[in-house]
């Protein structure tokens, strides 16, 4: 029984991700925080251009997931529902919120635990590295295992090799960080795009068969 479940909840997750589309807007999404972090590093220290682009992290992150989410939603019902129907996922919507919250909790109490241990440390070289193994291990755990789409793995083995190259190059940690963040954005849009290509060829709409 337990068997059957796991293997329906991953059909349920590879459908998710059969047309490419999240892999687009996630993609675009790193893409522009990639920009925030570069940009952030070119205006000079202690400007208010640099201050007031430090505080608006926070905007950014949260905006870009509420309009990544509804981007996803908009172009599913216009290109995917039509073609392959709509799959229900049957989470429970009770407990939503409360995850939402405590996602974004820890996701705040390891960027301040991040950045207490760089202060620490008295360097933040290694932060690209880190970042680079924790969207490895999203990638390969969290989506290619969970969905049994090979594609994440190597998105994933990018991602690790890729933070540990820029860890390396001795760049500025804010260029480090934007070329990582727009890099793995880049190639999640580059799949993504190919994946989404493949699923229009192969399902046409009903009127246009």
């Amino acid at each position: 029984m337990n068997a059957n479940q796991t293997e329906i909840e991953q059909r349920v997750k590879r459908y998710w991700y059969t047309d490419g589309i999240a892999e687009l807007a996630g993609g675009g999404m790193l893409l522009l925080i990639g920009l925030y972090f570069s940009g952030q590093e070119l205006l000079p220290a202690g400007s208010t251009a640099r201050t007031l682009l430090e505080a608006s992290l926070a905007l950014l992150l949260i905006g870009g997931v509420l309009v990544t989410r509804r981007l996803v939603n908009a172009l599913k019902i216009r290109l995917t529902y039509p073609r392959t129907g709509y799959v229900d996922y049957g989470e429970g919507r009770k407990n939503t919120g409360s995850r939402r919250l405590l996602t974004g909790g820890i996701a705040a109490a390891v960027a301040a635990l991040l950045v207490l241990a760089g202060q620490w440390v008295g360097s933040f070289e290694w932060i690209t590295a880190f970042t680079g193994l924790v969207f490895g291990l999203v990638f390969m755990i969290l989506r290619a295992r969970a969905s049994g789409l090979a594609r994440f793995y190597v998105l994933g083995g990018f991602c690790l090799v890729l933070g540990v190259g820029l860890s390396l190059s001795g760049l500025p940690m804010g260029y480090s960080l934007g070329l990582l963040y727009g890099l793995i954005g880049l190639a999640s849009m580059l799949s993504g795009s190919i994946v989404l290509a493949r699923y229009l060829r192969a399902n046409p709409v009903p009127s246009e068969q």
